[in-house]
């Protein structure tokens, strides 16, 4: 729903008329329909109903952070007049103290150089702070009042008062690398940054892939909920919805290829899902159409069980997906966070496999050796000197094998992520432990 062109007051409005609207209708219904055949005018109202909801929660925070503003710049004002005028003046001398200092290492000083130095004042401190100066900047645009004329003439305290300055400072950004405005930066739990365009770029690409989601860096959780200021309304509601899909065990989809929608819980009756985009049925044991009695065998499901036990692909039993290893132990741990032995499909450490299997554990070895011969990292005379040391790197794969990825190295030149298989022109990251190769994406948002 497209309401850029409202102010607050009129889609407060819009939305008490529209909610009022629907609770007639739902009022109205007397259910005579068949347990599990919801009608499709049923499901639409009930989509509508939490959009919104949504709605209205996006413009209670919006109105929320506008006020804080507004707070943070009337108090900050009256705090900084009511100190003595001998306080200011201690302040602006530890400042200009503080500046010259630089200047005296150097000879000159950028705005970022003395902004980093000098801060931003005994008001601006700390990470609340931080957000608090983010929120005053962004939401800038309500009127402010404008001084009232002072017939005995400026006090005192305006004249020690130092002047407020323009300038704005500036964050590079972790992922692009661009200077960018202080309050169009988000702060990651890790204290990586990351510019809006970057956070929202991010946030996109975790609803279409579920191995980058929830989104993360350095393996921590991006929480939603508090940067939300810094993504466009829409991509924050399909992100909630994701998040309900992909926090599923065992989801079921329409089983029309032509919409493979979602069907949550609350749609599903007696093991028959109700899609709401399209209103088709489907069986949530089958997957398939919904049906009578038994599910039917499907040619291309089994189909496809069979080329998967023939490369002995194995089946998450929490998401329902096959796995194929491609280099790597035996432990599994599947997007959707489940783990598993890859031998027999088991919960992980509850079986008596090997952790290894020594036909992928000598492969594995032979292509981190052979890179290495490729670098020069050391030179082979013949095919036994190989052998050693292909044996020498399946002892050390699986003596570090449990690898959290945290100390990396670049190399430069036209190479393969191993994660995501995406080609790079210019360079990429290799784990100094478990010398795996990946893209910046893969080692910050996904490994």
């Amino acid at each position: 729903m497209d309401v850029s062109g409202l102010d607050d007051d009129s889609i407060r409005l819009m939305i008490g008329f529209l909610q009022e609207d629907i609770q007639a209708l739902k009022d109205s219904d007397k259910e005579k329909y068949a347990q599990g055949n919801v009608p499709d005018w049923k499901l639409a109202l009930d989509a509508f109903e939490s959009e919104l909801a949504s709605l209205e929660s996006h413009l209670a925070d919006r109105s929320m952070t506008t006020s804080i503003a507004r707070a943070v710049a009337t108090d900050g004002n009256l705090a900084q007049m009511e100190q003595p005028a001998e306080t200011q003046t201690e302040q602006l001398a530890e400042t200009q103290t503080t500046a010259s200092d630089i200047y005296s290492c150097s000879g000159h000083a950028t705005p970022a150089q003395v902004e980093e130095a000098t801060g931003s004042g005994p008001l601006m401190n700390g990470a609340e702070d931080e957000l608090i100066r983010k929120l005053q900047a962004l939401y800038n645009g309500y009127p402010e009042e404008e001084d009232e004329p002072d017939e005995a003439g400026p006090s005192s305290g305006a004249v020690n008062r130092p002047k407020q300055t323009n300038l704005q400072s500036t964050v590079i950004c972790s992922c692009c690398g661009d200077a960018r405005v202080f309050y169009d930066v988000a702060r990651c739990p890790c204290d990586h940054e990351y510019c809006r365009d970057c956070l929202g770029q991010l946030f996109e690409a975790s609803i279409g892939d579920e191995s980058l989601f929830p989104p993360r860096c350095c393996k921590r959780p991006i929480p939603i909920e508090e940067n939300q200021i810094f993504l466009p309304y829409d991509l924050v509601r399909r992100l909630k919805t994701k998040k309900i899909e992909f926090e599923t065990p065992n989801r079921t989809y329409c089983y029309d290829p032509a919409c493979s929608a979602f069907i949550p819980i609350q749609s599903i009756k007696i093991d028959v899902g109700s899609c709401a985009n399209c209103a088709r049925t489907t069986c949530t044991i089958c997957k398939q159409q919904s049906h009578t009695g038994d599910c039917p065998q499907d040619p291309a499901v089994e189909e496809f069980r069979r080329i998967a036990a023939e490369n002995k692909w194995q089946r998450c039993s929490s998401c329902q997906r096959f796995i194929e290893l491609d280099f790597g132990c035996n432990h599994i741990t599947c997007i959707c966070g489940a783990e598993f032995c890859y031998v027999c499909g088991v919960l992980w450490k509850t079986c008596g496999c090997d952790t290894w299997d020594e036909d992928q554990l000598l492969n594995r070895a032979a292509v981190v050796v052979d890179r290495d011969i490729l670098d020069g990292v050391f030179i082979v005379e013949d095919e036994a000197a190989r052998a050693q040391h292909v044996r020498e790197a399946a002892d050390y794969l699986v003596q570090n094998h449990e690898c959290q990825h945290e100390r990396w190295r670049g190399i430069g030149g036209r190479f393969r992520c191993e994660e995501c298989s995406h080609w790079l022109d210019q360079f990429i990251y290799q784990c100094r432990q478990c010398r795996i190769r990946a893209c910046r994406r893969c080692r910050f948002n996904r490994l």
